[in-house]
């Protein structure tokens, strides 16, 4: 009994990010644009579509981000329900752009709010705009909110091409850091890819390195707002149940909503509904479902959206419980 109650409690640990493993932006800069995918069965007369970001020195750009988990496991008929909720505001101050339409920004978290709760254990709630205090294991969160975190340096396509770390970081569930959109037109139908590593860590200690890759497809545009979704694909061939349950908190499947004429971010919204049996010995099972949101916000109302995103959000689907 005590072994499988601290196995769930490390897979609860990695699933709400109450470790510094994952870094709050992107992992690394990035070296090359997205590969563009063999093309499907599309008309060389449908019109191309430039997608990029278009930031103005002294714009601040704030952004809600929402992210909901829920994790089922039973071992050994054990059952235990883990969830976790985190809302925070993403807040890009553009210090610079050249012609070329790279910015130079400071990236910081101007507030986070997080929930976790465990059947049979009492909640945990932390907020940091009214808690003088952090509750343990969340010092590092606190540690990190209201102050610079980075200074970024990314082009119009999204990549990342240089950033400064002011301190070390947490990810409270924030999502990455930009959009990586396609160096050249695109049209409708059109795929663009970005590789991926994640690292897992296996029963001896060791690191296993599993090569992924984001796909993007432009779905549609419509009024100026292109429709992208997105998925992830993993390349490396994994059996073992016990990586895929580290796996599926990685992955990434929904849309995004972008402002082709504006150049900027109206909605971005992630679903997960995985189910890994097998993750802790034959009579283990771990259901997944997580849901991850981002959209603009207003500065003196963190968890206000404007109309335009209002308008562009996609249809509800199933969301943790």
């Amino acid at each position: 009994m005590a072994n499988t109650i601290r196995s769930f409690v490390a897979l609860l640990f990695l699933v709400l990010g109450l470790t510094k493993v994952a870094p709050l932006l992107s992992d690394e800069t990035a070296s090359a644009p997205p590969a563009i995918l063999p093309a499907e069965d599309i008309s060389a007369k449908e019109p191309t579509y430039t997608l990029a970001y278009k930031l103005t020195a002294g714009d601040e750009i704030r952004t809600k981000v929402l992210h909901l988990v829920t994790v089922d496991t039973e071992i050994k008929k054990v059952s235990q329900t883990a969830k976790t909720r985190s809302i925070s505001s993403k807040l890009w101050t553009i210090t610079s752009v050249d012609e070329a339409g790279t910015a130079t920004f400071v990236h910081s978290v101007e507030h986070v709010e997080m929930w976790q709760g465990v059947s049979g254990r009492q909640e945990v709630k932390f907020d940091s705009r009214t808690d003088k205090s952090a509750p343990p294991g969340y010092e590092h969160v606190m540690q990190s909110v209201g102050i610079p975190l980075a200074t970024i340096t990314m082009d119009k396509y999204g990549r990342v091409l240089s950033r400064k770390d002011a301190q070390p970081q947490f990810n409270p569930g924030i999502g990455e850091l930009s959009i990586p959109l396609p160096a050249q037109p695109v049209r409708v139908g059109q795929r663009w890819s970005i590789p991926d590593e994640i690292k897992v860590k296996l029963d001896d200690g060791t690191v296993k390195k599993i090569s992924t890759r984001q796909v993007y497809r432009l779905d549609s545009v419509m009024t100026g707002v292109a429709t992208i979704s997105v998925e992830t694909q993993v390349l490396t061939p994994v059996n073992d149940p016990k990586i895929q349950s580290q796996l599926v908190q990685r992955m990434q499947k929904g849309l995004i909503k972008f402002d082709v004429d504006a150049g900027k971010l109206i909605y971005k919204q992630m679903d997960l509904n995985e189910q890994v049996i097998g993750f802790n010995g034959p009579d283990s099972v771990m259901k997944y479902l997580a849901r991850f949101t981002e959209e603009p916000a207003q500065a003196d109302s963190p968890a206000s959206s404007n109309a335009t995103a209002e308008a562009a959000k996609p249809a509800a689907g199933p969301a943790p419980r």
